[in-house]
């Protein structure tokens, strides 16, 4: 009969063994245990986001990007904390938040929520999406400030009055596409607006390039700034004071492939205008 000793010590040997031969497994294995400490902490917090900008907003059981992994970094405000950072340093005229991208709706409700932004546009390429965003909105009871649109195509800008483009924060998170989207005309188009872009350059035949292109593009109508991937500090999170290391930074983890940048674009034209 074997001891519990010897039961912890098969389990390291097991566990070794699939590090050194099958590190893969052990990639699938780390997610699967990110999927269930965010499925704990959403069920805590009945799936209602507790910390950050986006406090009070509730996600809904159903996802269609990803397999809720996110969630917990979503509860706990963490969740590519580096754009909520910028929700607190938005000047108020801004009052129209256009999302190209929108996933589940996380941005484009989250906006909303706490009345930071009167309206959202929630471009989604996907009709799962596009349901997913509706009955969130739904659930938050912000459906009448929510405009749901499919596909961004070139000149999307066009089907939007000017006045709304010129009060808009807009955020772009498509996957690489951001380079066949946005040019010259799209920052002229938005050129009183604030415009982030996730950039995935390296998912793209010469990303580089493409890159460089970008902010080429901008530089009549926008100041851009770089925003890389950086540190989140846990100390302030009550529910994770008593959580081991491990359990604690995994809910950190984005699963992400390596450290995102984000293109940060601020209008020219306003830099000398005070708030409203």
């Amino acid at each position: 009969m074997s001891t519990p000793n010897n039961g912890m010590q098969t389990i390291h040997a097991m566990a070794n063994f699939m590090a050194e031969q099958h590190p893969e497994i052990m990639l699938i294995m780390a997610q699967k245990l990110r999927l269930h400490l965010s499925n704990s902490l959403a069920s805590f917090h009945g799936n209602r986001v507790a910390h950050g900008p986006f406090k009070g907003l509730l996600l809904g059981a159903d996802t269609h990007w990803g397999e809720g992994a996110d969630r917990g970094g979503m509860i706990l405000g963490l969740y590519e904390q580096e754009i909520l950072n910028i929700v607190d340093e938005i000047p108020a005229r801004y009052r129209t938040f256009i999302d190209l991208g929108a996933a589940d709706g996380y941005y484009g409700l989250g906006m909303l929520v706490n009345n930071r932004f009167d309206t959202s546009y929630c471009y989604e390429i996907t009709e799962r999406g596009r349901e997913v965003i509706a009955a969130n909105a739904v659930l938050n009871g912000v459906a009448d400030r929510v405009i749901i649109r499919g596909e961004a195509t070139r000149e999307f800008y066009n089907d939007l009055p000017a006045e709304v483009r010129d009060q808009s924060l807009v955020l772009v998170d498509i996957e690489g596409a951001e380079f066949d989207l946005i040019d010259a005309g799209t920052f002229a188009a938005f050129s009183k607006a604030m415009i982030v872009v996730e950039i995935h350059d390296w998912m793209v035949e010469n990303g580089p390039e493409k890159m460089a292109k970008l902010q080429v593009d901008a530089a009549r109508t926008h100041r851009v700034t770089e925003i890389k991937m950086g540190a989140r500090d846990l100390s302030g999170i009550p529910e994770l004071q008593s959580m081991p290391d491990t359990q604690r930074w995994l809910l950190c983890s984005e699963n992400r492939a390596r450290v995102m940048v984000w293109l940060r674009f601020d209008p020219i034209e306003m830099d000398d205008t005070p708030d409203a």
